[in-house]
């Protein structure tokens, strides 16, 4: 399912979340998460809307109540911060997506946190918001590459979102492809991170084959 992995319909949006839902559709999603949502919504214009909850870079027994506390079918997004703290996030249980990439310092991510995101089946969130600002453009962009050459090297879920506070920040599919090509990822990797969500939510069990002995 064609997914944007983030918006931020929440109360200090001008946006409802009707609103980014009908966007959505004429830009050729069929679901979004909604992260922290002013609105309790499950399907508008045909589009399904997912609760997103985003826990910040909080320390020991309050980062794991808070993960514990979020209410079930919601989408948990961490805040990326030391590689320390993301290897605890990406191990805790109940935890689906690591984001903020592009604020990380270069090296901010590294060889251990993405085996381990593989391993966990942990997704990591392109937020295009980010190459769409001027301000921010640059370093998304170079850290975005470094994510690219992770993700290409242990396949780690990868997902795309808008990070639109308001339904003028969403982008249609072919926008996001131009978007990508900028950090050097092909069409066929974008739309492989916009249909990855599922993959992490519901993952393929694998049946183990146990031969009986005479």
């Amino acid at each position: 399912m064609i997914t944007d992995a983030c918006v931020y319909a929440n109360n200090s949006s001008h946006t409802t979340l009707r609103r980014f839902a009908l966007t959505a559709a004429s830009c050729g999603f069929s679901r979004i998460i909604a992260c922290d949502p002013a609105e309790d919504i499950s399907e508008y214009a045909g589009v399904s809307i997912l609760k997103g909850r985003l826990i910040g870079k909080l320390s020991g027994k309050a980062f794991f109540d808070a993960v514990k506390k979020t209410p079930a079918g919601t989408v948990v997004f961490v805040q990326v911060g030391e590689n320390s703290f993301n290897r605890t996030a990406v191990t805790t249980k109940g935890v689906h997506l690591l984001t903020g990439i592009s604020d990380l310092p270069k090296g901010g991510f590294d060889h251990i946190v993405s085996k381990m995101a593989a391993q966990q089946n942990t997704g990591v969130v392109l937020d295009f918001s980010r190459i769409i600002d001027p301000k921010t453009r640059r370093t998304a962009l170079s850290r975005y590459d470094e994510i690219l050459a992770f993700q290409r090297k242990y396949h780690f879920p990868l997902l795309i979102a808008s990070g639109a506070s308001e339904c003028l920040g969403q982008r249609n599919i072919t926008e996001i492809i131009a978007l990508a090509d900028l950090f050097g990822m092909t069409e066929q990797e974008v739309r492989s991170a916009l249909d990855s969500l599922d993959g992490i939510l519901s993952p393929k069990k694998t049946v183990e084959i146990v031969e009986e002995r005479s």
